[in-house]
């Protein structure tokens, strides 16, 4: 396991939200994760990067937002949803060949990253960052 400590800017992002789920590889992986970030594809993006958000509600549950970062919410397209990450400290996790793919070698980090007490979950925003569709980063907020 291996991560860096990082702190992201505040940044807007705008998407296609999937309600109440809980942060892991396999919501990362589902069948409609991968519809919605075809559907960003379709609006001709060109290199941008795809983003999967995963957002608290204040109950507590989570909601995935598939999105992609915008420098003004004006910018953002009638229909998204408009999130505001502020800026924020977080770990940073790239895959290390411990799992053939990539996404659940990424949460199996941040799993035994927890578990082990090395780092401590903020349970705020957590970003995945999709620079190509087999490269990702994930960056979980944490406590310092």
């Amino acid at each position: 396991m291996t991560y860096t400590i990082a702190v992201r800017p505040e940044a807007i992002y705008g998407g296609l939200v999937v309600p109440r789920v809980r942060p892991s590889f396999k919501v990362s992986n589902s069948d409609l994760i991968e519809f919605l970030k075809d559907r960003l594809r379709d609006r001709d993006i060109a290199e941008r990067m795809l983003y999967t958000l995963y957002v608290p509600d204040p109950a507590g549950n989570y909601n995935a937002v598939v999105c992609l970062d915008y420098p003004q919410p004006a910018e953002v397209p009638v229909g998204d949803v408009l999130v505001r990450v502020p800026k924020g400290v977080f770990a940073r996790f790239e895959p290390n060949g411990d799992y053939h793919d990539p996404v659940e070698d990424v949460w199996a980090q941040v799993d035994d990253a927890t578990a082990s007490a090395e780092i401590t979950r903020a349970y705020r925003e957590e970003i995945e960052v999709w620079r190509k569709p087999d490269s990702v980063e994930l960056f979980i907020s944490i406590l310092v």
